[in-house]
């Protein structure tokens, strides 16, 4: 039997936060709704407890804030139309390149594994591979010390 190694508890709420942010880009993607009324409606009706709700927060106004930059930096590197990309892979994409340019205090290496863990809990087949090399490419980009 393998042992999982145990996070600290303020990076599983951070790990949380971003579980509850694809969730809620989902929901913003497909009906546009101001991101406030998304957090509300999170805060009211999701078990928030034990989730980063600042980090959540700040992330998801960031995103929605700020969604032409983001997808700017993202566009070019996607081979493929962008209708071809599913609105989760999109939204774990978008937390990614929002967190590189944005939470420089968490490593690069950090930022994409978590988003490669997301791909592969929510996202299509063979999403994690396509989110791995695209938010890679941001990374070499937006954190070019790094590597």
């Amino acid at each position: 039997m393998s042992k999982q190694k145990k996070i600290p508890e303020h990076l599983a709420a951070k790990r949380r936060a971003r579980k509850r942010l694809v969730q809620a880009l989902y929901q913003w993607q497909l009906n546009k709704s101001p991101a406030k009324s998304i957090i509300n409606q999170f805060l009211t009706e999701q078990d928030m407890g034990k989730v980063d709700q600042l980090f959540f927060q700040q992330t998801l106004h960031g995103i929605v804030d700020n969604m032409e930059e983001i997808q700017a930096e993202i566009s070019p590197l996607i081979d493929r139309s962008s209708y071809a990309v599913g609105e989760v892979e999109k939204a774990i994409m978008m937390i990614g390149v929002y967190e590189f340019k944005n939470h420089i205090e968490t490593p690069y290496k950090v930022i994409l594994n978590e988003a490669i863990e997301l791909a592969k809990q929510y996202g299509g087949d063979g999403a994690h591979t396509f989110i791995n090399g695209t938010l890679h490419k941001a990374s070499k980009k937006l954190r070019p010390l790094e590597h």
